[in-house]
């Protein structure tokens, strides 16, 4: 049978949560704060065995949720069935388990590894429960060094999890990531706080910084572009937008129980509502899925009801916002014929108004 194109499909990622369970119980994860409702569980084969005939939905498959994914022993077997179907394939990982799995990551199967990392220093060995930094970079230069050898062409990442506390952490743990040959750190943000710790911990709100970092990111970037690797920052300040990065019209996530959702911060694997921390207030968040594999197949799933009426304001957002531009278009090619910035941004507001995000979103910082 013919693979269908990249371009056609409609997922342009399907993130697969292989496991909830980790080698790690860090300060600054969902996982650790909830630990009384959390519920660890591996992918099963029967799940993946429905989810596997859809694989070719999707363009690229990650393989990874709250868990560390290296721990469930199916991964190199499910990660050449993807590849089978014609996606790219990536995993996250803290790196504990990388000897042991050094060999099959490096069968050719796997196009993207991500590094997780909080702190390069002190900072990272106290949110990563121990975990020495330099360990981890060591680990990951020799799978660069080896993935170089076999001309495999790996794409390496580092993800770099900003907080209040580990800013000062961030350059070095770019300079250590150029000498190990990564591709890229990105910086992400703790845009899922389920603990007071968690979200004094943040470095940013709905709005806004913290504290002034710019200095301190212009001086990544320079250490970056010396070491010829990329540079990814995080959001400085908050807008609404029309959707977020994991856009759910084009974006699906499966929990290792075979649940299907929009995000990763919808479905954390607990029982009872997920708390959801802002400044000094606590809110409650229903998980929300389209559906189980177990009732219906990832094809169905993604035509069912329950993800039309979810993504349907998401749409209608950018379908809106397409409208808005084309009248500005309309009105004048020139935006300076407008009374300014301030008026085209009143506009725009007004355009998207009559349609709110998803109920679900509506307190999430992303």
């Amino acid at each position: 049978m013919r693979k269908k194109k990249k371009e056609q499909r409609p997922l342009r990622a399907l993130q697969v949560e292989v496991t909830s369970r980790c080698t790690r119980s860090c300060s600054i994860c969902p996982r650790t704060s909830l630990f009384d409702t959390w519920q660890d569980g591996d992918l099963s084969e029967s799940s993946w065995d429905i989810l596997k005939p859809d694989l070719g939905l999707a363009e690229h498959v990650h393989l990874q949720g709250w868990g560390e994914p290296l721990l469930n022993p199916n991964l190199p077997r499910w990660a050449a069935q993807a590849r089978e179907a014609g996606c790219s394939v990536g995993i996250t990982t803290n790196g504990d388990l990388l000897p042991e799995n050094r060999e099959w990551l490096l069968e050719g199967n796997v196009n993207l590894v991500v590094f997780s990392a909080a702190g390069s220093g002190e900072r990272h060995s106290a949110f990563r429960d121990g975990a020495a930094f330099d360990r981890l970079v060591g680990e990951a230069a020799e799978l660069v060094s080896q993935a170089k050898k076999k001309k495999l062409g790996i794409v390496f990442k580092l993800s770099y999890l900003f907080t209040r506390s580990n800013a000062h952490e961030l350059t070095g743990a770019v300079t250590m990531a150029a000498d190990a040959g990564l591709n890229e750190v990105f910086l992400t943000h703790l845009d899922c706080p389920t603990s007071p710790h968690q979200q004094e911990e943040s470095a940013y709100d709905h709005h806004r910084m913290f504290f002034d970092a710019g200095p301190l990111l212009k001086e990544a970037a320079k250490i970056a572009r010396r070491g010829k690797i990329a540079f990814k920052e995080p959001a400085l300040n908050g807008e609404e937008v029309l959707a977020c990065a994991l856009n759910p019209m084009h974006f699906t996530f499966v929990t290792w129980d075979g649940r299907v959702g929009p995000c990763v911060n919808l479905l954390l694997p607990v029982s009872g509502s997920i708390p959801r921390y802002s400044g000094s207030n606590v809110s409650r968040v229903e998980s929300f899925a389209y559906g189980r594999l177990d009732e219906a197949p990832l094809s169905q799933l993604l035509q069912s009801r329950e993800r039309g009426l979810f993504v349907t304001p998401l749409r209608k957002r950018l379908d809106a916002e397409d409208k808005f531009r084309e009248g500005m278009s309309l009105e004048s090619c020139d935006l300076r014929i407008l009374r300014g910035l301030e008026e085209a941004q009143s506009k725009r507001e007004d355009v998207l108004s009559p349609h709110p995000l998803p109920p679900a979103c509506v307190a999430c910082p992303k």
